[in-house]
């Protein structure tokens, strides 16, 4: 393609549905209505391809379920057909874990994956029925993996600081066996796409804000100074959130031009499933098209399907607006109202406020300094 380039950074394979676990707050319950084929359509290596040479830095495919590992053999028939074909790309896996096995871990090992945990801390067998990390063989294959980052939920049953403690812990022995370094951590807020467990959303929001203003300001207190090894993964956290503010209000101006979500499910990111079927998000069974069709017609059916939009006016005037940039596109009105924004806000605003205050007593100070001075 000589003039129209898709800026594309990440395709996401969907897999299939099936999974060895029954999370209550999982997306997918509510909104995947049919199962996915599992026959590779050999015409996606030669879309992959023709995505991969478009761009000018290398794409990430993100492998992706129900449960990835449940479809293990697929996996290493994509990675071997794409690297046959010297396709460049780097790979990824989003999983529960469960069913690891020692010959996958090699498999990661030889080919570079950075694999995503889904893990909620002390909690977790209240918000997804099972604890890995609680199977020896299990939690030793898990921290055998190179490149390894763990993912929680915010849920009344799983709060800020007692998942990043627990991910503490279990990052200080992932750095005393072998790596030498610490794993990656994320921490995402629960949504409500239907859930039928509407108990999870009963989040005490005062307890998110304290701790998440708590954190902050431990977080300004070390600013600039070597992370103390034992609150990695609290710093490493905030600091996101950090950078999240400087990319929007130094880097951005503070402007949200984006009229769609800002995850880029069905622009900047790709879910494609072995078929060759294009989804707004991998999350949903609902078709958007296929690689067979004309770019423009598929976009029309990721934008009507986006309504970011409408909801323009009161995100402008939200504080978490920095870090949430319009929210999920999967959310309803209804849950938007319920929970979805008041939880985002409770996450980000004191991180915004603490740092503005912060900023603000700094600027007082130099100030006061140079008039003494004069």
């Amino acid at each position: 393609m000589k003039y129209l380039r898709r800026n594309i950074n990440t395709v996401f394979l969907m897999l299939g549905n099936s999974c060895n676990m029954n999370c209550a707050y999982c997306l997918q319950h509510p909104l995947v209505h049919k199962p996915l084929t599992r026959e590779v359509n050999p015409e996606i290596y030669d879309f992959l391809g023709e995505v991969a040479q478009e761009n000018p830095r290398t794409l990430h495919l993100q492998f992706y379920g129900g449960e990835p590992l449940l479809y293990f053999r697929t996996i290493r028939e994509v990675v071997e057909e794409i690297e046959k074909r010297k396709i460049p790309m780097t790979f990824g896996i989003i999983t529960n874990g469960r069913a690891l096995t020692d010959e996958m871990v090699r498999f990661f090992h030889a080919h570079q994956f950075s694999v995503t945990l889904s893990w909620d801390g002390p909690h977790v067998l209240e918000t997804r029925g099972y604890d890995v990390f609680s199977v020896p063989e299990t939690r030793e294959r898990i921290l055998a993996l190179e490149h390894l980052c763990l993912s929680g939920v915010l849920s009344a049953r799983a709060y800020p600081r007692e998942i990043l403690q627990a991910f503490q812990q279990i990052s200080e022995e992932y750095r005393a066996i072998i790596h030498g370094y610490q794993v990656a951590v994320n921490l995402d807020e629960i949504m409500d796409t239907g859930l039928p467990q509407k108990d999870l959303l009963e989040i005490d929001c005062g307890r998110v804000e304290r701790e998440m203003e708590d954190m902050t300001l431990r977080f300004l207190e070390g600013f600039g100074k070597r992370v103390q090894p034992e609150r990695y993964t609290e710093e490493a956290y905030i600091r996101q959130l950090f950078h999240c503010l400087k990319d929007f209000y130094l880097t951005g101006k503070g402007k949200w031009d984006r009229y769609t979500a800002a995850c880029g499910n069905g622009l900047t990111v790709l879910n494609l499933d072995l078929e060759g079927n294009l989804y707004p998000c991998h999350n949903t069974s609902r078709k958007a098209g296929s690689i067979h069709d004309g770019y423009f017609t598929y976009l029309q059916h990721i934008l009507a399907g986006d309504h970011t939009h409408e909801h323009r006016k009161e995100c402008l005037s939200c504080t978490a607006l920095a870090f949430c940039q319009g929210g999920c596109k999967l959310v309803g009105d209804k849950a938007r109202k319920a929970s979805y924004c008041r939880l985002k806000q409770a996450v980000f605003t004191p991180v915004l406020m603490t740092i503005q205050q912060y900023g603000q007593e700094i600027l007082e100070k130099s100030h006061g300094e140079k008039r003494n001075h004069q």
